[in-house]
């Protein structure tokens, strides 16, 4: 993105500080009286107060219902809300922003209003950085995060609290994280308990707008979560960390200033920076503090939702994460990257066939001189205990703690994992301990820097079926279906903007369905929920499609057909199997219902 093109962005946005909010003018339109306090509490009225709860209705539908009774002006400013939602956005349409205003209008002598009064190019191409999916599918509650908090700031401004441009930003950045602590405008106690818990990005977005050389534009709460857990070295030593009411937002600014001493100045989401504190996890931050904490975690949950590909993302960042303990290893990983960081991480896939003796010890019967004789031989963990002790990459200034080696243990749940295991258990818990083995003559000990993580299928073997020595020496963390890892796979194929109505749309479908598996389905639950891997073999679908019929045909009607096939021969099979023990009539009446709702998104 240009630097021309973000300073657009925020030059909208003074724009509408300087005439919505210390003014009552609008920004869309040549008009006033728009964007005034009485009709920001009429649009709490229609939007917030009356607002329609359940998936049936799509937003614009309950948007329709809400406003039907509504006046030019009460939706005009409405529209201003939506517009600064999207203002900052990088993964919004342009159309969209452009449209927005049409469909909240509705009616044709109200858009017949606008057309005569609008104004050109205040919906710029780009935002300001990429806003997420949670920023899309939390979009209700982040509009009345914005009303809210723009109704906070036009009292100020008739107060005379607020009279300039800096006045206003000012208040932005000391109460957009309370703009819920106080029920002010009489917001029913069930919405406003849900308010005051959640979770905006509008509030780091608009954090940002209001002052763009501090703030980052991140919109994830978790990704400045990792950014601080993998950069934090930079700052340990640093006197300003240790103010108290430091929040993350100035530990990650303290941060970005030592990266430009180092010559480093650009986004956190550039290509050299972004592999360092995001290599794929969603809660990267998370599961390194679970893993550190615990030293072994397994990532338990259906089929087809990476399990294993977040284990191999975990193992990765943990380690990079402990090599930049050390400050000056910062640079050499920018100028050579961490060497060998394979080398550090031992897979092994267990299987039916996986015992004691193959991973921990055992007897062999081998040929001597005086014919044969029974040994006893180290099974395969021994191998990695040995790389892990023959480390020789510290982590500390004074070159004690060795860098992690980690093992990754894929299908743990295919073994009688407590007799595969043995003294495993309590060599885990005892670590630097030799712990003697059932083998004579072969001892356990595990080293500080030898970390576990394995993988497992719930639905194949329930964790409550594991006895409780073996649960308490892991964290266990659900990996259930991700819309916003779908998403994202989807993205990489159906890129172009003539895709985004038909990927958003399959996404929903995609969630709806989960959605009934996980709490409708009596005989299922989240244990029998489709992973978004298999959601996201549409794209070959689609390709494979496309080549055999698709020349001269609709994207839409490809699309459409590509969906159809995903059903009929991976997701109604899938149920239909899951679904094993029932009787046949609940069968039918399960998939038919699913079908609808794959179909319909609702």
């Amino acid at each position: 993105m240009s630097e021309e093109s973000k300073q657009y962005v925020y030059q909208l946005y003074t724009n509408f500080v300087e005439h919505c909010l210390l003014k009552n003018n609008s920004v869309l339109t040549n008009e006033n009286d728009i964007f005034s306090l009485s009709n920001l509490f009429k649009v709490k009225e229609c939007f917030l107060d009356a607002a329609i709860e359940g998936n049936e209705k799509t937003y614009w539908d309950k948007i329709k219902t809400q406003f039907q009774d509504a006046n030019y002006e009460v939706r005009l400013c409405f529209a201003h809300l939506n517009w600064l939602w999207y203002l900052p956005a990088n993964d919004m349409k342009s159309e969209t922003k452009r449209d927005t205003p049409y469909w909240i209008l509705e009616k044709e002598e109200f858009t017949t209003r606008f057309n005569t009064n609008k104004k050109e190019n205040y919906y710029p191409q780009v935002g300001v950085g990429s806003a997420g999916q949670y920023h899309k599918t939390n979009k209700p509650m982040e509009i009345n995060f914005l009303l809210i908090l723009c109704i906070s700031i036009k009292k100020a401004v008739e107060k005379g609290e607020l009279k300039t441009v800096l006045d206003v930003n000012k208040f932005i950045i000391e109460n957009a994280d309370n703009v819920f602590d106080e029920n002010t405008y009489d917001i029913r106690e069930k919405i406003y308990k849900l308010l005051d818990k959640i979770s905006f990005a509008m509030q780091d977005l608009i954090l940002h707008l209001a002052k763009p050389e501090y703030y980052e534009p991140i919109a994830s709460k978790q990704h400045k979560t990792a950014i601080k857990s993998n950069f934090y070295a930079l700052i340990k030593d640093n006197e300003d960390v240790k103010k108290e009411d430091l929040t993350i937002d100035d530990e990650i600014y303290l941060i970005k200033k030592e990266l430009e001493k180092l010559g480093i100045s650009n986004s956190f989401y550039a290509p050299h920076l972004w592999p360092i504190w995001n290599k794929g996890l969603h809660n990267v931050a998370e599961d390194i503090m679970a893993l550190q904490f615990k030293k072994a975690l397994v990532y338990y949950g259906p089929p087809g939702t990476g399990k294993t590909h977040s284990a191999n993302a975990l193992a990765e960042s943990f380690i990079t994460n402990h090599f930049l303990h050390r400050k000056e290893n910062l640079k050499v990983y920018f100028e050579k990257g961490l060497k060998n960081i394979d080398k550090r991480i031992h897979k092994l896939q267990f299987n039916p066939n996986t015992s004691y003796e193959d991973f921990i010890a055992g007897y062999q019967l081998k040929a001597s001189e005086n014919g044969s004789e029974t040994i006893a031989v180290k099974g395969q963990l021994f191998d990695i205990i040995a790389k892990a002790n023959n480390e020789d990459q510290t982590t500390d200034e004074k070159g004690l703690v060795k860098l992690p080696h980690v093992l990754i243990l894929d299908e743990i749940n295919r073994v009688d994992l407590s007799r595969v295991f043995g003294e495993l258990f309590s060599a885990m818990e005892y670590r630097n301990q030799p712990i003697k083995t059932a083998i004579k003559g072969i001892e356990l000990n595990m080293p500080d820097n030898l970390y576990i993580i394995g993988t497992m299928n719930e639905i194949d073997f329930s964790v409550e079926r594991m006895d409780f020595a073996l649960r308490r020496r892991f964290v266990w963390k659900f990996k259930g279906y991700d819309d916003a890892v779908l998403l994202e796979m989807l993205g990489s194929y159906f890129n172009d903007k003539h895709f985004e109505e038909f990927k958003n749309d399959f996404v929903t479908a995609c969630t709806a369905l989960n959605n009934y598996i996980s709490f409708s389905i009596e005989e299922l639950g989240e244990a029998y929920q489709i992973g978004h891997t298999f959601f996201a073999e549409l794209s070959k679908i689609y390709n494979e499609n496309y080549n055999l019929t698709g020349k001269g045909r609709s994207k839409k009607k490809l699309f459409k057909e590509a969906k159809d096939i995903l059903w009929s021969i991976s997701i109604e099979p899938m149920l239909v199997a899951f679904l094993g023990n029932s009787d046949n009539t609940s069968v039918k009446e399960y998939t038919s219902r699913a079908n609808a709702i794959f179909t319909n998104g609702k």
